[in-house]
């Protein structure tokens, strides 16, 4: 028994079944084309991400050894002394951890009811304005003492 006819259908001396083999071996080659050249298009793209991985950590190791630079304590030292008039505390003005709370005892200052400016009139609650006393500035503050 034998199938139909269609295998053995000729176009111009070719079966329709070579030709359709054909044509399907054409359509293979296009998309293996194609696919080749997009993953070469994707190669190319990854290069040039990879470089400019490469390109940002450069940057990243010249920033932090900037940052090294900008944070050398001689250097900062030497500014705050130059645009501060800061200098280094000296060593009489130093103590250790356990003299603080001596220290914080002997120099701690009376407490104050209600702060005012200097200039300003106060008077004692339940006097007349007439009995008003104008404050006079206060001397600055003792120097901050560190520890060490």
């Amino acid at each position: 028994m034998r199938g139909p006819g269609f295998f053995d259908r000729r176009v111009r001396g070719f079966r329709i079944v070579e030709l359709g083999a054909m044509s399907v071996l054409a359509a293979l080659v296009v998309v293996v084309y194609l696919a080749k050249d997009g993953a070469g298009d994707k190669r190319a793209d990854i290069d040039r991400v990879q470089e400019q991985i490469v390109a940002e950590q450069d940057q990243i190791r010249l920033l932090k050894a900037e940052v090294a630079h900008q944070e050398q304590p001689e250097r900062l030292e030497a500014l705050a002394g130059q645009y501060l008039g800061l200098q280094p505390i000296a060593a009489k003005h130093e103590v250790d951890a356990g003299a603080l709370a001596d220290l914080a005892r002997v120099s701690a200052p009376a407490p104050v009811a209600k702060p005012a400016s200097a200039g300003t009139p106060v008077s004692p609650a339940g006097a007349s304005p007439a009995a008003a006393v104008v404050l006079a500035p206060t001397a600055a503050p003792p120097p901050a003492v560190s520890a060490h």
